[in-house]
This record gives structure tokens, C-alpha cells and sequence, in this order.
């Protein structure tokens, strides 16, 4: 069976560090032992299940990415960082032509979108991945397309409220 290669950028947070927990376990992934994180972590490794991965500063990552590529050939970033960094990593991401999943909330969205649009990569852009949050947008939808005009007329806002210490609340 033919695997993904995977990075998981965000560590040590702890939904990058669930997110790569489940790659580790899922048999169609391969998790590249490396993640990019901030500028405030002080650590140079984390571990999860027993495997070490090298935590990639802002500083180091142009050199460092340069030699995964030509290590590791293709993959995927998925990140789960902190929102000031959504931009910059989506640039830098582009620039290197790595396709993402941006997990991380924040940032300036629209500018986000543009950046992708004027690439020649592929990425998967979501307002929010909390699984209730998307389950909701799934109904939302059903609901429209099977029932159309069922919403004509109303107002619905949804405020995130289970995280008030998250970056991005």
C-alpha cells in the first residue's frame, strides 16, 4: 500500500500533537519526523508515542525545508500553528509548492485565499475543523439544499465559546 507523506506543523500544541498521534496510527500515512513551530518554543524535539520529531524554528526553516524535500520527495503540511503565523506559513508553503491543509484559524483569511489562487499548489482552507462546528455546516447544508427558501429571511451567528484562553477565539 502506497503512503502520504505528512508534516505536522504546530507541535509541541496539543492539537498538532493529537493530529500527528493519529497519523502514527493510521497505516496509510507516513509521519515525517519534523514540524515547524514558533519562535517562542524553547524545545528542539518533542516526542509522541515513542517517536522523536525535530521542531523547526522560524530561523531554520528555509534551510531545513530545502533538505526534506530532497529528502522525503512529496508531501503534505497540515497546520495547526498559532494564527499570527497563518499567513506566513501559507506564503512560505506556496512558495516551496507544498500542498496544505490550514487547520489554524485567524490571519487574515482573505488574504489567505488569494495567496493559494495565485499559486500552482493545492490546499484545503476551512474556517474551523472542530468537528461539531463542521457537522453543523453539514446539516446547514442539507437542510438548504433539501429544503431550499428554508432559510430565506433569517439571521444565524454562531460564537465560539469553549476555548476563551485560544489565540483566536
Amino acid at each position: 500500500m502506497k503512503t502520504v507523506n505528512m508534516m505536522i506543523n504546530g507541535l509541541p500544541g496539543n492539537v498538532a500533537a493529537i493530529i500527528a498521534g493519529h497519523a502514527l496510527d493510521d497505516p496509510r500515512i507516513t509521519l515525517l519526523p519534523h514540524s515547524l513551530t514558533g519562535p517562542e518554543i524553547q524545545a528542539d524535539r518533542h516526542t509522541i508515542a515513542g517517536t522523536v520529531i525535530e521542531l523547526i524554528h522560524p530561523a531554520d526553516r528555509d534551510q531545513k525545508m530545502d533538505a526534506l524535500i530532497k529528502l522525503h520527495g512529496e508531501f503534505i503540511s497540515v497546520d495547526f500553528t498559532h494564527p499570527s503565523a497563518v499567513n506566513d506559513n501559507a506564503d512560505f508553503y506556496c512558495r516551496r509548492r507544498l500542498p496544505f491543509v490550514m487547520g489554524t484559524t485567524g490571519g487574515d483569511r482573505e488574504k489567505l485565499i488569494q495567496t493559494v489562487r495565485d499559486s500552482t499548489i493545492c490546499a484545503v482552507i476551512a474556517p474551523n475543523m472542530a468537528k461539531q462546528i463542521v457537522g453543523f455546516q453539514a446539516m446547514m447544508e442539507y437542510a438548504a439544499t433539501t429544503f431550499p427558501g428554508i432559510f430565506d429571511g433569517y439571521r444565524l451567528s454562531v460564537r465560539e465559546s469553549h476555548q476563551a484562553g485560544k489565540a483566536d477565539t
